[in-house]
């Protein structure tokens, strides 16, 4: 069932653009790396901030980045439903993909346990802790998502 699910999108309109057309696959990889770097940039720079750079800045500050990171989770997961829908059939089973997926969710998750901890004045360990997590998980994220392309599914 989950297969003829793959199969279907995967042959829909949007998998056989992304796949077959001359343009299809790099404006939608080129959507996702601006939106990968638009997102990875606004939470690794508060994760590093929280880890003690940049102490000119206050880590409060960065709510007001949110909303750009938010723009790009969001031309992320669109890009990201894209390139998927042109080998959903190979990638639902890579577990490189899956981890990848843990590790953004993961990562999400921790950035709002980072600036929880930071609202609350939780202890600097605390923070250093989740930051680094967090920081952790999106790298995971990134480095199994670019492995996808030389990893098959096993």
């Amino acid at each position: 069932m989950i297969m003829d699910l793959l199969l279907w999108y995967e042959n829909g309109p949007v998998g056989v653009f992304v796949r077959e057309s001359l343009w299809g696959y790099p404006f939608v990889l080129t959507c996702h790396a601006v939106g990968m770097a638009t997102v990875l940039g606004v939470s690794l720079m508060l994760c590093m901030r929280v880890l003690g750079f940049a102490k000119g800045i206050s880590v409060l500050a960065f709510d007001k980045l949110f909303t750009v990171g938010w723009i790009g989770f969001l031309i992320n997961l669109w890009s990201g439903i894209m390139l998927f829908s042109g080998s959903s059939s190979m990638y639902f089973f890579q577990w490189t993909f899956q981890l990848k997926i843990g590790a953004i969710l993961t990562g999400g998750v921790l950035l709002k346990v980072v600036m929880n901890a930071v609202r609350t004045n939780k202890s600097e360990f605390t923070q250093k802790f989740f930051a680094a997590l967090c920081m952790t998980s999106w790298l995971v994220g990134v480095i199994t998502g670019r492995l996808m392309a030389y990893i098959t599914a096993s």
